[in-house]
């Protein structure tokens, strides 16, 4: 499988800010956590829908979010043209499936302007009544973009500028927020060693709690190609700093000139993979996951996630997954895209979403 493109993690470059790219996970957050310690936020609340009935007691999520039951539900969603508000993309998505969103995902730079400020208004707006999944690159988006060798942050220079503004930050906050540090860091040679990764994640983490943050789950995320396996034991922070993992799998099949597979076909090598060394104790998010189009099958999509509940109880590990609702490569003719559109697209999607195993949330 071909690397995805740099141009998803460079939406910045293409004009897009921080607070317009956003990952939603729709689904099953059994959250028992108190209200957020934060300011009131002025931002515009978001409409909600209802949700499904709440399941039993016994499936309530452990205190790193983790649904024993079942699975969270989920979707990235990108703000058309960059001009819908993101609280109205998604109660606007929130009506097209009939589900409230439980979890929402932000990219940020380490800057320190508005791309590289954790719990903005939008961000705190959201995780009123959801959970809160960062991505913080190291990176400083612009143009040019500047990409930060792992080394650097690792050695405590940005400590004092950027890392401990932004524990402060998620500190006040006081909700579980989940945070992932340059994920697919393992199709990427610039930023420096897998032993100077490894080094830098341990840092941030570090930091965190030697500032007494406490309410960070930790998320190391990879790309998932099998052909970049050999380096993942190498970039793996240790069990003691990771709480979830996550790969990003997708369908290329027409966009990559690649054989069509169905979805559990696209998910079950890093899966096993990931059982099979060390790693059958995680739980496991899949960060991204999409499919194209099969021009000589015009249902070939919609019955690709129809493959979704089946295939997910089979890989019980899996305990979130978000679909990359977008295209990848907007400024090319063949950039691949995995929006939900097409022949019953939205209704299969919908109809995988009322699954009572992507069905965990407790109201509230």
């Amino acid at each position: 499988m071909s690397p995805i493109s740099a141009g998803r993690r460079g939406l910045a470059r293409a004009g897009w800010t921080a607070s317009a790219s956003l990952l939603v996970l729709l689904a099953a957050s059994c959250s028992t956590t108190p209200p957020p310690t934060a300011a009131p936020s002025t931002a515009p609340a978001v409409p909600s829908t209802s949700a499904p009935a709440s399941p039993a007691a016994t499936c309530a999520a452990t205190g790193k979010l983790v649904p024993p039951c079942g699975a969270y539900w989920g979707m990235y969603i990108a703000p058309p043209g960059n001009r819908t508000p993101v609280g109205q993309a998604v109660g606007d998505m929130e009506s097209r499936l009939g589900r409230k969103l439980d979890i929402v995902f932000s990219y940020h730079d380490m800057s320190t302007g508005p791309n590289g400020t954790f719990m903005r208004e939008d961000e705190v707006a959201l995780g009123r009544d959801r959970i809160l999944l960062l991505s913080w690159e190291a990176k400083i988006w612009g143009s040019p973009e500047r990409t930060l060798l792992w080394r650097d942050i690792a050695s405590g220079t940005m400590d004092a500028s950027v890392i401990d503004k932004q524990a402060q930050r998620i500190k006040r906050y006081g909700k579980p927020v989940m945070v992932g540090f340059d994920g697919e860091m393992d199709r990427r040679t610039t930023s420096g060693t897998p032993k100077e990764y490894v080094a830098a994640y341990r840092h941030i983490h570090d930091r965190f709690q030697k500032l007494g943050v406490t309410n960070v789950i930790w998320v190391w995320a990879v790309t998932g190609f099998m052909e970049y396996k050999d380096q993942w034991k190498a970039l793996y922070p240790g069990d003691e700093y990771v709480d979830w993992v996550s790969y990003d799998p997708y369908n290329f099949a027409t966009c990559r000139g690649a054989a069509w597979k169905s979805f559990e076909e696209t998910l079950r090598p890093t899966y096993d993979w990931f059982q099979a060394n060390g790693f059958d104790d995680k739980p496991i998010i899949i960060g991204e996951y999409g499919t194209e189009v099969d021009p000589r099958r015009p249902t070939a999509k919609a019955d690709w996630f129809r493959g979704i509940p089946a295939a997910l109880k089979a890989m019980p590990n899996i305990k979130a997954l978000l679909q990359w609702n977008a295209v990848l490569n907007p400024e090319s003719p063949d950039g691949c895209d995995f929006r939900l559109e097409g022949p019953g697209v939205v209704e299969s999607f919908a109809e995988v979403g009322r699954d009572p195993y992507l069905n965990q949330r407790t109201p509230g």
